[in-house]
């Protein structure tokens, strides 16, 4: 994937959004998967969201590249966030993936996170929502 392709699922991922309502709390697009921190609107559930998220950036993907079919696995693989730690915990764990992955040195020379909505330099790619957390970690959310 290029930013083109990085800028169609963010594309997607908006107009999804905007849609059905749901929270985007934190995202990160890697060149073979991606990672998001979502919430789904009271009268939705996760897999009716995903199935969205994924039919509308393959959509996005196929008319970019004059292709056609799935672009994404059957399968999403999904964690449930109980506590503020375990919020933080995998805020930072997604915005450090294009490091690990050896993409970038720093998290935040990665343009398609959603490091950047939290004061990271750039311009922001996909707007988050932003979650008031108390301190205390073992809150549960």
């Amino acid at each position: 994937m290029d930013s083109s392709d990085f800028q169609a699922l963010a594309d997607a991922l908006g107009a999804v959004r905007k849609r059905r309502k749901f929270l985007l709390t934190g995202y990160v697009f890697m060149p073979d998967h991606w990672h998001a921190l979502v919430l789904p609107a009271a009268d939705d559930t996760l897999p009716r969201l995903m199935n969205a998220l994924k039919v509308a950036s393959a959509q996005a993907y196929n008319r970019l590249h004059k292709t056609a079919g799935p672009l994404w696995q059957f399968r999403y693989y999904d964690h449930a966030v109980r506590t503020v730690k375990e919020y933080r915990d995998a805020i930072r764990y997604m915005h450090s993936n294009p490091v690990t992955k050896g993409l970038v040195q720093k998290p935040g020379e990665w343009p398609w996170s959603s490091l950047r909505s939290f004061g990271g330099r750039g311009p922001v790619r996909l707007a988050v929502d932003r979650l008031d957390l108390p301190a205390e970690e073992t809150t549960p959310l």
